[in-house]
């Protein structure tokens, strides 16, 4: 929201003393002093301040403006919300002036810090919190603020891989217990083992047994979308090749969630891959009853929107493009 003084009526400063309507005006919106501080300047009641704002809007002294890009995504909110059935969303106006100047980096800065704020909203005494690892989760974990909570535990949902220039996986869990006050639970093991006979074995020791069962408990999730292009980070991290990816893309695999694919309905997609892989599953990520997904970009839509048909999400953290794209999709 916004207001413009009409510049006619400042050419002279001495108005003020002859007009306590613009006078008021000035100390109100200009000086951005409260209602009752203005009355004691001007020595008059709060009661004739009130009044002299509203004469200084009915003579145009003053014009007030909505800001239409924050309120149509209010819109925009409301509508996905209701089409979805979700909890909450969370839409990112398009930043007009730096729109062809935008990169993938920036607009993962730009959703990390969004997340942030609402995971921060949202976190509360002896939660219990799953996150996936990747970028824009360690950006978020920068980005939250410092808030002293009791009990709080976050887990991390899918194994470990090497680190990585800007990122590791077990310090994005920690980062946000930090921030919490809380503590966070490792996975111990790869992302993805080399057998599925491996997988089991591993997943039978009593300490990964234990944080594997500690999944069931989480009461909140937080990940970020994945698509099944080449320069995917399960691929850039060494978890999955090229060959794999495109394995799962031959299913019909639209996006990835902690290292479990799924195809446009959100149906789970299953190779040998999924039995090595080291990771909280589909399933089990339905069962936690609060879900916040992070998701933007235009080669992040199809993904979206399976993951939301399948029902991974109650709570969205979205870039505008991808917005328009649910609010267009005919379900």
């Amino acid at each position: 929201m916004g207001f413009k003084m009409d510049n006619n009526s400042l050419k002279n400063a001495s108005l003020f003393d002859n007009d306590p309507v613009l006078y008021a005006a000035w100390l109100y919106y200009q000086d951005g002093l409260s209602q009752s501080e203005v009355a004691n300047i001007m020595s008059v009641s709060r009661v004739t301040v009130v009044k002299y704002l509203h004469l200084a809007r009915e003579k145009g002294f003053v014009n007030i403006s909505l800001d239409s890009s924050v309120f149509s995504t209010i819109d925009y909110s409301i509508r996905i919300k209701a089409k979805f059935n979700l909890n909450n969303v969370l839409i990112l106006p398009d930043e007009e002036k730096n729109k062809s100047q935008q990169t993938s980096n920036m607009n993962r800065e730009r959703l990390a810090k969004a997340g942030a704020m609402y995971l921060s909203q949202i976190i509360s005494n002896d939660d219990i919190l799953g996150v996936a690892w990747g970028r824009t989760i360690h950006k978020l974990g920068h980005y939250l603020p410092t808030k002293t909570l009791e009990n709080v535990t976050v887990l991390q949902m899918i194994g470990a891989v090497a680190p990585q220039p800007d990122f590791t996986t077990a310090e994005s869990a920690a980062l946000i217990a930090n921030k919490f006050s809380g503590c966070s639970i490792n996975l111990h093991v790869p992302a993805v083992v080399s057998n599925a006979r491996l997988a089991m074995e591993l997943q039978a020791e009593p300490i990964i047994r234990r944080n594997f069962s500690a999944l069931n408990q989480c009461n909140k999730a937080l990940f970020v979308v994945g698509n099944t292009q080449d320069d995917n980070p399960l691929i850039t991290t060494g978890v999955l090749t090229t060959n794999e990816m495109a394995q799962y893309r031959d299913l019909g695999a639209v996006g990835v969630i902690c290292g479990r694919f799924y195809d446009a309905q959100g149906n789970p997609l299953l190779s040998d891959i999924d039995l090595r892989i080291m990771g909280i599953s589909l399933a089990q990520l339905r069962q936690i009853p609060q879900r916040i997904f992070i998701a933007g970009g235009v080669e992040n839509v199809a993904a979206t929107i399976g993951a939301i048909k399948g029902g991974y999400a109650t709570d969205i953290v979205i870039d505008e493009v991808t917005a328009l794209a649910l609010l267009e999709l005919s379900i």
